[in-house]
């Protein structure tokens, strides 16, 4: 809008519309809309991909907290079994050397067999819609260093390892293993002298 001064009264003045030429007013193209539009696209796809992503890594260190959890559970009640329970006993002794499953061999998608099967498998433990294996490798600890080295059986050490699932199909196939270890250590209350009450650890 252009106001047109009529001597000293300009604020009388009648105000004008000026034409102005088409290409003097600038705009957003159809051209630059669609280059914008596929932008914010670009970005929202990977919004929601790192959304995806963030929920998936959240259900998976909830499995895995839950499998520790379970396998810490179970090695506090082995602290407190007697000595000869069933899950406390050295079935396979060619595992001794990696009772821990320091190779990662229970996160595999078949279970350890021959030297390297467990001593002891437990039944499947479920927690809520979730199931998890259990199995106990047990290696005996030998004198103390100074009498009887080699036949005194001062205690067990054992690992509680707990297999599990993640990222199953629909029909339960596919996904991947993970396991969580859980250490723990029984004396031997005939070799340590405190009768049926195993030493805290």
């Amino acid at each position: 809008m252009q106001i047109q001064e009529l001597g000293r009264g300009a604020w009388l003045a009648i105000p004008i519309l000026a034409m102005t030429h088409p290409t003097s007013a600038r705009g957003f193209s159809l051209l630059e809309t669609l280059i914008a539009l596929v932008l914010v696209g670009l970005s929202m796809t990977a919004l929601l991909v790192a959304f995806v992503a963030s929920g998936q890594f959240g259900v998976l260190s909830r499995r895995q907290a839950t499998a520790l959890a379970l396998a810490s559970s179970i090695a506090g009640q082995l602290n407190y079994a007697p000595y000869a329970d069933a899950r406390l006993v050295n079935n396979n002794v060619q595992n001794d050397t990696n009772f821990a499953d320091p190779d990662g061999l229970y996160a595999q998608p078949t279970l350890p067999t021959g030297n390297d099967a467990p001593d002891s498998t437990m039944p499947v433990q479920n927690v809520g819609n979730e199931s998890y294996e259990v199995y106990v490798n047990v290696v005996p600890r030998m004198g103390d260093g100074n009498w009887d080295p080699t036949t005194l059986e001062m205690g067990r050490s054992f690992a509680v390892i707990v297999r599990y699932r993640v990222g199953r199909g629909v029909d339960g196939s596919g996904g991947r293993f993970m396991r969580a270890v859980s250490l723990g250590y029984h004396y031997n209350p005939a070799a340590v002298g405190t009768g049926t009450i195993p030493l805290p650890l």
